[in-house]
């Protein structure tokens, strides 16, 4: 629908390897998944790249605003467990995820290029960090001193008016 009436729309899938327990190799017979939108072009993105991602997101953009839907893969990592009742180590070693957070670390990465190429101190990025530690930390506590919205919320923008035209097929509830 979005190919057919050419709707600005950028869908995104991230990819962090594994689903519930399990690989995606081992879930999915074809795990290019930017690739099957049969009518709507892809990207493959790394997604563990804060630059790759502004850059690629800039492309995929332009591209929906004057040519329609686009999908976007990100291809990213998953450190721990899907959940409480998955610790993540029953279909994968330590080494692996060793191995990635070493490689891949989109964090190390940054302060990597902040101290590398970027010609930041070593002074200037701790400053930073304890900024943005200090930033997330009184947002953690305004969000816990905040009341939760109200219940309102849940259907806030959500059309709930008469319904107009033919009922759906398949639906024998009355609206």
């Amino acid at each position: 629908m979005a190919a057919l009436w050419k709707l600005p729309c950028i869908f995104v899938c991230e990819n962090n390897k594994y689903g519930m327990g399990t690989s995606v190799a081992r879930s999915s017979y074809d795990t290019s998944y930017y690739s099957r939108g049969q009518y709507i072009p892809g990207l493959l993105i790394d997604g563990m790249n804060v630059l790759a991602v502004r850059e690629s997101v800039k492309v995929a953009m332009a591209h929906a605003r004057e040519h329609g839907p686009i999908m976007i893969e990100m291809d990213t990592y998953r450190y721990h467990g899907h959940s409480m009742s998955d610790p993540g180590i029953t279909y994968r070693s330590r080494e692996e995820v060793s191995g990635v957070r070493q490689a891949r670390d989109p964090v190390a990465t940054v302060k990597n290029w902040l101290l590398g190429p970027a010609g930041a101190s070593a002074d200037e990025v701790k400053a930073l960090e304890a900024s943005v530690r200090a930033e997330i930390d009184a947002a953690v506590e305004q969000a816990k001193a905040d009341l939760p919205p109200p219940s309102s919320e849940l259907t806030r923008d959500i059309y709930s008016g008469p319904w107009v035209g033919e009922q759906p097929r398949m639906c024998n509830l009355p609206l």
